[in-house]
């Protein structure tokens, strides 16, 4: 059953059904449990109000649980949780969380309706109270009665059984009066206390939303770091490799005239060699940055740069048509790249495929090798990284590794819908 559809549908039933069910002493039972919580209320209120929102927190842990007694499902909490290292903050991060003030007038709330079912469970006792003294003052009878006001009568042993009947329609409207007001303070509890899935929705849609934004932003961070270091530093070294072949050739017509240019050739030598090392590290740290030929040719011609520089036989499988956005493509890169890197030093693996495609909501990229297996993405950051980077794309990443293999690690990244096709990559 959804919500309260037991309460609901018993008090839909005919009367005499809705009465001999558990529900009109299970709304009973939650209105004298209310009376007890208002009563243990009051002087806590009282007593210690600046720690209200604290008492409405352990009320509304309580209360997503007493509903149970009317159908209605135990609630989830609409409190962020709190690890360890934020336990410090834990009054602070409370105080600012609606949930917290959401219950604290779920306290107030309890309070009223308390007062409100003393009353009509009082009134209750005494009309029952009534009723049976003037039955038993009947049955034992002949009595004089005073009924209410000046109303008075004789109850005797043949006129007393009226009062049985109207006993039984007393105790039918009170069950539904009960069933009523329990189920009213219910559902207002249940929408104080409870989580607001739209709410929820809502945040959880703007953490996806930025956290893909700072991928994005990385990655043009990334790019843009790459060109300055192609355009400035790496046509510098260029510069200075030609400036040094040029002396070299000066340093050769001195010799040819008799002049003594060993040493001087040496170091000529020296600096150009030096000049070209400095290349081939800039070459490879602008590469590990963002490589070149992934904005240029696409993610499929920089898998197979990746295949061609790996000592291990890569097969790259798969060229799928979808447009992918840039930060998809540079957390694919990097998957295969770690992979690789790792399949050299650890896996013992003389083969690789690396295969991607997609179902059209998700993109797909699996890396599989024929190593020895046991790889755990809980050791060691390369995996631990690009796990991280999976999760900001709102993406998951999977690592099989049985003990002799093989190794297979999968990735899934959802595919952005087509409004918001402007983030894919433009850049070639």
């Amino acid at each position: 059953m959804t919500t309260a559809g037991h309460v609901w549908k018993a008090m839909r039933l005919p009367p005499w059904r809705f009465v001999l069910s558990r529900w009109p002493w299970r709304a009973l039972i939650y209105l004298m449990l209310s009376v007890l919580v208002g009563a243990a209320l009051v002087p806590l209120v009282i007593l210690t109000f600046l720690l209200l929102p604290f008492w409405g927190l352990v009320l509304g842990s309580m209360e997503r649980r007493r509903t149970r007694l009317l159908g209605f499902p135990v609630q989830m909490s609409d409190h962020a949780a709190v690890d360890a290292s934020e336990r410090h903050h834990w009054i602070n991060i409370r105080l600012t969380e609606r949930a917290t003030w959401r219950e604290a007038l779920a306290l107030i709330w309890d309070l009223v309706c308390a007062l409100l079912a003393l009353i009509v469970l009082f009134f209750e006792a005494i009309t029952l109270l009534a009723l049976g003294m003037v039955a038993a003052a009947g049955i034992t009878g002949p009595t004089p009665t005073q009924f209410f006001g000046d109303a008075e009568g004789v109850m005797t042993p043949t006129n007393w059984w009226p009062v049985a009947l109207i006993t039984l329609v007393v105790l039918i409207l009170f069950g539904y009066i009960n069933a009523c007001l329990a189920t009213g303070q219910a559902c207002v509890l249940r929408l104080l206390c409870g989580p607001k899935a739209r709410g929820v929705d809502a945040n959880i849609q703007r953490l996806i939303n930025s956290r893909r934004a700072l991928a994005e932003s990385s990655d043009a961070e990334r790019r843009r770091i790459e060109r300055d270091l192609h355009d400035g530093v790496q046509q510098e070294l260029i510069a200075l490799g030609a400036r040094l072949g040029m002396i070299g050739l000066e340093v050769d017509e001195l010799a040819a005239r008799g002049t003594d240019t060993t040493q001087l050739l040496r170091a000529v030598d020296e600096a150009q060699v030096q000049a070209e090392h400095a290349m081939t590290t800039l070459r490879d740290t602008v590469r590990g940055i963002h490589p070149s030929v992934l904005t240029d040719y696409g993610l499929r011609a920089a898998l197979e740069e990746l295949a061609e520089r790996s000592d291990i036989r890569v097969t790259v499988e798969g060229n799928p048509s979808v447009h992918l956005p840039a930060a998809h493509e540079t957390t694919v890169y990097y998957l295969v790249a770690e992979a690789l890197t790792n399949i050299a030093k650890h896996a013992s693996a003389s083969s690789v495929v690396v295969a991607t495609g997609t179902d059209g909501k998700t993109f797909i990229v699996t890396v599989t090798d024929n190593g020895t297996g046991g790889a755990d993405k809980r050791n060691g950051t390369g995996l631990r990284g690009l796990t991280e980077r999976a999760e900001a794309l709102n993406g998951h990443l999977k690592v099989t590794s049985p003990a002799g293999g093989p190794t297979v690690l999968r990735m899934d990244l959802p595919l952005p819908e087509e409004g918001n096709a402007l983030h894919a990559n433009t850049d070639r």
